[in-house]
C-alpha cells in the first residue's frame, strides 16, 4: 500500500507541508477504500471526480485505482483544503507525493460552484466519490450536478449515509431515479467526546430517519450504478 495511506490508516497521521506529523481527524476506513476501488473495477473508471478531499485518503486510493490512460483525469473539488486553520493543503501535498500530481485537477471552490462548471464544460465522468458538506440541500446539489456528469453505467458513492441528513438523500435516489444499488460498508461508530444529551438527540434522529420509505439497508458509504438519463416528467413526485 502506499505508505502515506498506511500511515493514516496504521497511526491516523500525517506530515503536513512543511513535514510536522499531523493527526488526522477525517478519513475514510478500509472498507470505504475498498468499496471505492470495487466499484472503479467494476466501471473501468478513467475519469472520476470527488467532493472534498481533507487529508487526501479517498483522492489516493481514487487515483490509484483509476484505470491508466490518455484520458484519466481525477477531479477534485474543496474550498477549504488551501486553508490553514483547515487541511493547510496536506491532502494536495499528499497526492502530488504519491505520485498522481499529473492526473488531478483541483478545483479551490465550493461544489455548487465547481460542479456546474464542469458540466458546462461537458465533462463526463465514470466515477464520482461525494464527501462533502453533509446537509441534505447541499448533497443534494452535489448529486444532482454529479448525475449530469455521470455516464450511464457509471458508479457514485455517497458517504456517510448513516447520517440522517444523507441517508434521507439514499431515500430519495432509491425512490425516486433511475439508479440501482451496489453495495455499502458497515455504519460507523462515532465515540469522541459526545455527550449523553448528543447521543440521545443522535438516537432519535436515526430512528425518525428509519421510518423512510428507503427498503435499503444503512450504510457507511453507499454506492449506486446510474442506469439511464433522468426521465422522469417535469411535475414528478415521489414521497421519499
Amino acid at each position: 500500500m502506499n505508505p502515506i495511506l498506511e500511515e493514516i490508516f496504521e497511526k491516523r497521521t500525517t506530515k503536513s507541508v512543511d513535514g510536522r506529523t499531523v493527526k488526522v481527524n477525517a478519513q475514510i476506513s478500509r472498507h470505504e477504500g475498498e468499496l471505492i476501488r470495487k466499484c472503479i473495477e467494476l466501471t473501468g473508471a478513467e475519469v472520476s471526480l470527488e467532493v472534498g478531499l481533507a487529508f487526501g485518503t479517498s483522492a489516493m486510493i481514487i487515483c490509484e485505482s483509476l484505470k491508466k490512460t490518455e484520458r484519466t483525469r481525477h477531479y477534485i473539488m474543496d474550498p477549504y483544503q488551501m486553508y490553514e486553520a483547515s487541511y493547510g493543503g496536506i491532502g494536495l501535498n499528499n497526492i502530488r507525493k504519491s505520485g498522481f500530481g499529473d492526473i488531478i485537477e483541483f478545483i479551490d471552490k465550493p461544489s455548487q460552484l465547481a460542479l456546474p462548471e464542469l458540466a458546462q464544460r461537458n465533462v463526463t465522468v465514470d466515477f464520482a466519490f461525494i464527501d462533502g458538506w453533509h446537509t441534505f440541500d447541499h448533497t443534494l446539489v452535489d448529486f444532482f450536478f454529479t448525475d449530469k456528469l455521470l455516464r450511464e453505467g457509471g458508479i457514485v458513492i455517497l458517504d456517510d449515509t448513516d447520517w440522517p441528513a444523507i441517508s434521507r438523500l439514499v431515500s430519495f435516489i432509491d425512490s425516486n431515479r433511475s439508479y440501482e444499488y451496489i453495495a455499502g460498508t458497515p455504519p460507523r461508530t462515532y465515540k469522541r467526546n459526545v455527550s449523553p444529551l448528543k447521543q440521545a438527540v443522535r438516537s432519535k434522529l436515526r430512528n425518525i430517519t428509519d421510518k423512510r420509505h428507503c427498503t435499503l439497508p444503512r450504510h457507511g458509504a453507499t454506492a449506486f450504478r446510474k442506469m439511464s438519463e433522468d426521465h422522469r416528467n417535469w411535475d414528478h413526485f415521489q414521497g421519499f
